[in-house]
């Protein structure tokens, strides 16, 4: 968490807790420019009791800071373009968040050193298995775009390099 704290001191990212008990769907955390505050993340105040989460939803909302979203998920989205913008923010978020939590050459030495479950994987990094489970999906995209057809399991077996080298 220190290094996910120190980026929120260093960007000057103002911080809150709310309850989001009430709040419709899953919703953990909130990314929002404010023209007071500035860069603002709205964390669920249930997150004090989960540490793996936490992390992984702070890291993700800093991604939204990072990637400059370009939609609202507090306003409804009826055009199928809003949608897919959405979408887009949303996986470029998760990949600043996953690459923060769980680097490329970290995830490289993990499997090396015979880590061979996303259980497994998500304890090692500190993260939650969804988290892990993201980063795994993440990198069969990009091996998608330099034409390698990879299935999740094979993802175990191969030698994974930062997608910036490979294509």
């Amino acid at each position: 968490m220190k290094k996910l704290w120190d980026v929120v001191r260093r960007e000057n990212i103002e911080v809150r807790y709310k309850d989001f008990s009430r709040l419709p769907e899953n919703i953990h955390g909130l990314y929002i420019y404010d023209n007071r505050l500035g860069p603002l993340i709205v964390l669920d105040k249930s997150l004090h009791h989960s540490h793996r989460l936490h992390r992984c939803v702070l890291a993700e909302e800093i991604g939204h800071f990072y990637t400059a979203a370009r939609t609202n998920l507090l306003a409804v989205h009826t055009s199928a373009n809003l949608q897919t913008m959405e979408a887009q923010d949303e996986r470029k978020a998760a990949q600043w968040a996953t690459d923060f939590l769980i680097p490329d050459s970290a995830l490289a030495k993990a499997l090396e050193s015979g880590y061979r479950s996303c259980f497994e994987l998500a304890e090692y990094f500190d993260v939650t298995e969804w988290f892990m489970y993201r980063k795994l999906g993440l990198l069969k995209m990009c091996f998608r775009r330099t034409g390698l057809k990879v299935k999740g399991r094979d993802l175990f077996d191969i030698a994974i390099q930062p997608c910036h080298i490979i294509s």
